[in-house]
């Protein structure tokens, strides 16, 4: 076990020597020529890696994360007084106002053709090299090509779930015209078919495997129906019961709550993740969700030398006079047990890296520097906007407290909050700095866990209840004490496990992971109404093809939406 992690460090050093992609123009990879670059098994193994980069940017820092979960009822951008307006563009998201000149949108087509434009590129390199003259064999090139084929696949995957009706482009430098979302699905359904057997199993942390490519599998089956009005449930079915069974890898659920997000910390890597990105301080860090999501002051609270933005919370779950809102919907904070350890407010438990809870809610405290964990409740962290100089207290609310009756006369809207409106979100754990943990955690892109959801919500939708309850219970043990589990369980309550409360158990599983979005349009849930946001007067469950792209390519067709 030793010895594969020496391997995954000299993999990492790999993957972060490329430059961060933060520009979403079009980007030269043919300054230097392929017959210069390739030099050695280095040179091979740094190309190889380099679109998993741009993939780690793509799913988790900015418009990709943006469009699943601000255009859901999970995660809200206020406007906390004159911080968050931004041209509106989290109003629009919020309340599905968007058009094909947002820039969310555009951000939602360039990022995957920008990675499906590298592989392209990296795959056609690859295929005319000389392998035995650097050192490597056939069947090196020829996995390196197949788990580029995944990368690829999972990058079209943000397209026919956006968009639908997309250019299938697999030479760089080609324009297409749009294909049905039929045959977009059936070229990535064959890319993983063919992919997969010429994979390893249980390969180093970041790169793609056959458990890997056989989840991708799983996922379009899951989401057929939504995409394309097949439904592919049997599929899906078998798939996920093949991953779980072990045949294309080992894996097991993490009996840490906690375990899947802080792996990749203090070299422990979590047994439930199937895909992950990696990050390490100042290589590639898990920087943007903490800069999006935390206070101008978390630094003083989470011990680190980073100020947030102050931007994303959980959407309020309660009103202006602290009641519970009755939506169907939303309500992230109290959709969880109280039983819940998930529930508990973060907070550090030992040095080291030891921590419970996923929330910061409630009043907010300096980090304890003399234990090096948990809190100082003597030194309350203060506000800096309407709280300056005042202990800052998170609410589970939105609106303008300290405008008095005026304030709260304007009601409980994206536009009125302020700086201390929100639950913020800690479920991937921003770790002391001081003790080399900061940003090391690494992104689980695909969980052990969604295989037993997806083959849950199969038998669910057969008529197979118990079984499915069976599945979910397998997972969600972990989040409840011995004395709490019975009356949480849904094998001992399966009066409880209806169509509402599968879709509330998919937002608690997965709350943040960039699935919620998808999850709703699957059950029909897109349009309804939640916080702030009336139910949809059109369909509005696929965005429209950015007017950039239209105006650049004139193959390119309106998607009809």
């Amino acid at each position: 076990m030793k010895n594969k992690y020496k391997l995954l460090g000299a993999s990492l050093l790999m993957l972060f020597a490329a430059p961060a992609c933060t520009d979403l123009e079009e980007e030269a990879y043919d300054v230097l020529p392929a017959g210069n670059y390739y030099q050695d098994s280095n040179s091979i193994i740094a190309a190889v890696t380099r679109p998993y980069e741009h993939g780690h940017w793509n799913g988790w820092d900015g418009d990709r994360w943006l469009l699943s979960e601000l255009t859901a009822d999970q995660f809200v951008w206020a406007q906390k007084g004159r911080h968050g307006q931004d041209g509106g563009n989290w109003v629009r998201l919020h309340r599905h106002e968007w058009t094909a000149d947002d820039g969310r949108v555009n951000g939602g087509w360039v990022g995957p053709y920008q990675g499906i434009g590298q592989c392209n590129l990296i795959i056609e390199d690859l295929s005319k090299l000389d392998y035995a003259k650097m050192g490597l064999t056939e069947a090196d090139q020829k996995r390196h090509i197949n788990e580029l084929r995944v990368l690829r696949a999972w990058f079209y995957t943000f397209l026919i779930d956006f968009f639908r009706s997309v250019p299938i482009v697999t030479v760089s430098g080609e324009r297409k015209a749009n294909s049905s979302p039929e045959e977009v699905f059936a070229f990535i359904e064959t890319e993983l078919k063919e992919a997969l057997p010429n994979l390893p199993k249980n390969t180093r942390p970041g790169r793609w495997d056959q458990a890997g490519a056989a989840a991708l599998l799983m996922r379009i089956y899951l989401n057929s129906e939504a995409w394309t009005g097949t439904p592919r449930y049997s599929d899906c079915a078998s798939i996920a019961q093949k991953i779980i069974d072990g045949e294309y890898g080992a894996y097991s659920i993490d009996p840490d709550y906690r375990g899947p997000f802080k792996s990749g910390v203090n070299g422990v890597w979590s047994p439930e993740n199937i895909f992950e990105f990696p990050h390490a301080r100042n290589i590639y860090e898990f920087g943007w969700m903490y800069n999006a999501m935390q206070h101008y002051q978390a630094r003083y609270s989470l011990e680190n030398t980073s100020g947030g933005w102050n931007g994303i919370t959980l959407s309020p779950s309660r009103d202006l006079e602290g009641n519970i809102y009755d939506y169907e919907l939303g309500n992230p904070y109290e959709t969880y047990s109280d039983d819940d350890k998930r529930k508990q407010p973060f907070r550090t438990t030992a040095a080291g890296g030891e921590y419970e809870g996923f929330f910061l809610i409630g009043p907010q405290f300096e980090f304890n520097h003399q234990n090096q964990y948990g809190f100082d409740s003597t030194k309350a962290v203060l506000g800096t906007e309407e709280y300056i100089g005042k202990p800052l207290v998170y609410v589970d609310q939105v609106g303008r407290f300290t405008e008095g009756a005026a304030g709260l006369a304007k009601g409980s809207h994206v536009e009125t909050g302020e700086e201390n409106s929100g639950v913020r979100f800690l479920k991937f754990p921003w770790l002391p700095q001081s003790q080399g943990m900061f940003h090391f955690n690494s992104a689980p892109e695909i969980r052990l866990a969604e295989v037993y959801y997806a083959l849950a919500e199969c038998k669910y939708r057969a008529g197979d209840k118990a079984a499915a309850a069976e599945l979910l219970d397998a997972v969600r043990r972990r989040n409840f004490s011995e004395e709490d589990w019975a009356a949480n369980s849904y094998v001992n309550n399966l009066g409880r496990l209806t169509d509402d409360e599968f879709v509330d158990e998919l937002g608690r599983e997965f709350l943040g992971e960039r699935h919620r979005r998808t999850d709703l349009v699957r059950w029909g849930r897109f349009g309804d109404a939640w916080w702030d946001k009336s139910a949809d007067a059109a369909d509005k469950t696929v965005f429209p093809i950015p007017a950039n792209a239209l105006n650049s390519n004139p193959l390119l067709k309106p998607n009809g939406y």
